[in-house]
């Protein structure tokens, strides 16, 4: 009997020495971003506020390359890649729609148009405000939402869905992702996406603000073109 519980205590000291080394290998991230009161809507300070604007895509019909998945920085960050997609109502917008994620501006979304964030696990809130030129006025729309490490998130904007206009989140809609698969694989890549993981895994050094990660240079000579086979006229099916 003695021996049973000798074996039995060995046992939890090594299940316990294994756990600890298992968290002091995968310690939680640290973001740039700030922190977020969940349990509060967005305050007077994020609903009026004053800062740049974006034109929509009716005058800026930037191109970029279409969908391509991307690996994460750090290995126990998550993606979540925020797409919008072409629509004639998309196509005649004049100014976009600003985004914030924790209150920090991230790039608008145009039409036909996707990028992405990176993050530490952890849960966060993107917001949307349409401006009126430098000012913003709108009670925001936003969408509370939570990542966990190493996971692909999908996360649409969509003004033309009828079921989520006046509901908080808006036009913002966290996707399946099945579905957000299928439908970002036909945006392009129009800005640049960021990475808010404070820690750099190849150095080991902490930054302060988020990286930004350039977009590809667009070459339309890698663009697939679809073109309509020659078919020569047949007289007897007039």
């Amino acid at each position: 009997m003695r021996g049973v519980c000798i074996a039995i205590l060995s046992s939890m000291m090594l299940l316990g020495c294994h756990g600890k080394s298992s968290l002091e290998q995968e310690p939680h991230l640290a973001s740039t971003l700030k922190d977020v009161k969940f349990e509060h809507e967005p305050g007077i300070m994020e609903q009026y506020r004053i800062g740049a604007f974006t034109i929509g895509g009716w005058v800026n019909q930037t191109q970029g390359s279409h969908f391509q998945p991307v690996q994460p920085q750090h290995e126990q960050a998550a993606l979540v890649y925020l797409y919008r997609p072409d629509s004639k109502w998309n196509r005649q917008e004049i100014v976009a729609s600003s985004l914030f994620l924790n209150s920090e501006r991230i790039p608008s979304l145009l039409n036909n148009h996707y990028y992405w964030v990176e993050l530490p696990a952890g849960r966060y809130r993107l917001s949307s405000s349409r401006p009126l030129g430098i000012n913003h006025f709108q009670k925001p729309k936003y969408l509370d939402f939570t990542v966990e490490a190493g996971q692909s998130y999908f996360l649409k904007y969509d003004e033309e869905n009828l079921t989520t206009r006046h509901a908080m989140s808006g036009p913002l809609i966290l996707m399946p992702d099945a579905v957000g698969r299928n439908e970002i694989a036909f945006t392009e890549m129009k800005s640049a996406s960021y990475n808010f993981v404070a820690e750099n895994q190849q150095n080991g050094k902490m930054r302060r603000s988020a990286q930004k990660i350039k977009r590809t240079k667009y070459d339309p000579s890698t663009d697939v073109q679809l073109v309509k086979p020659f078919k020569l006229w047949n007289p007897l099916t007039w």
